[in-house]
């Protein structure tokens, strides 16, 4: 699954990206600047892009991880799509969190070695996630999907994100398919996986 992720890439980029694939972004008050992050973690705000009323999309700053479930628990990052409908609605519903690379880990002693997987040609790929309202002032929180792993995950952990391709991005954030039909692990050759050791 996935606990951290990096988040590099341009707005641009997003822009040209999402409005290729029907989900076109707006910015009432003009393109944001994005500065990249190394490594978003649980509790972070990073962005999400949403639906936004009449086929368009937003980009919205969204905390990783809902609230915890009970005291002294951790947020929940990873949320399990099987079984799952996930509509869209007024307090929450679909959304897609853009990340230039999500980090897995292996070995069963610490340190353990850490990797970074990309999409293959491209700048980011979008995960499917979900997100909620912030209760009381509290910000909007997203949970990413999660799903058995595909080829290129499977290596890394036994349950994997679900990096939806491009032509799903409209379908999904927009809730026109059924979640089932589109929440399904990447096939063989869609990721590369390449060492991530941490800065010193």
């Amino acid at each position: 699954m996935c606990a951290s992720y990096e988040a590099k890439y341009s707005v641009t980029q997003l822009v040209e990206a999402f409005d290729r694939h029907g989900a076109p972004l707006r910015f009432p008050k003009g393109l944001p600047n994005i500065e990249p992050v190394e490594e978003v973690r649980p509790t972070d705000l990073s962005r999400a892009v949403r639906a936004a009323g009449e086929g368009n999309a937003e980009l919205a700053e969204l905390r990783f991880g809902f609230p915890p479930p009970a005291p002294k628990r951790p947020p929940v990052i990873n949320f399990r799509s099987e079984g799952g409908r996930f509509s869209n609605g007024p307090s929450g519903g679909r959304c897609l969190v853009p990340v230039s690379g999500f980090y897995e880990f292996t070995g069963t002693k610490y340190p353990k070695t850490r990797w970074v997987l990309r999409g293959v040609d491209q700048p980011f790929v979008a995960l499917a996630a979900i997100w909620r309202a912030g209760a009381e002032g509290a910000p909007d929180a997203f949970s990413l999907l999660t799903a058995e792993p595909g080829p290129d995950v499977a290596p890394y952990h036994d349950r994997g994100v679900i990096p939806l391709p491009p032509a799903a991005w409209a379908d999904w954030l927009f809730d026109r398919r059924p979640a089932e039909e589109l929440l399904a692990p990447p096939g063989a050759g869609t990721l590369v996986a390449e060492p991530a050791p941490r800065r010193k």
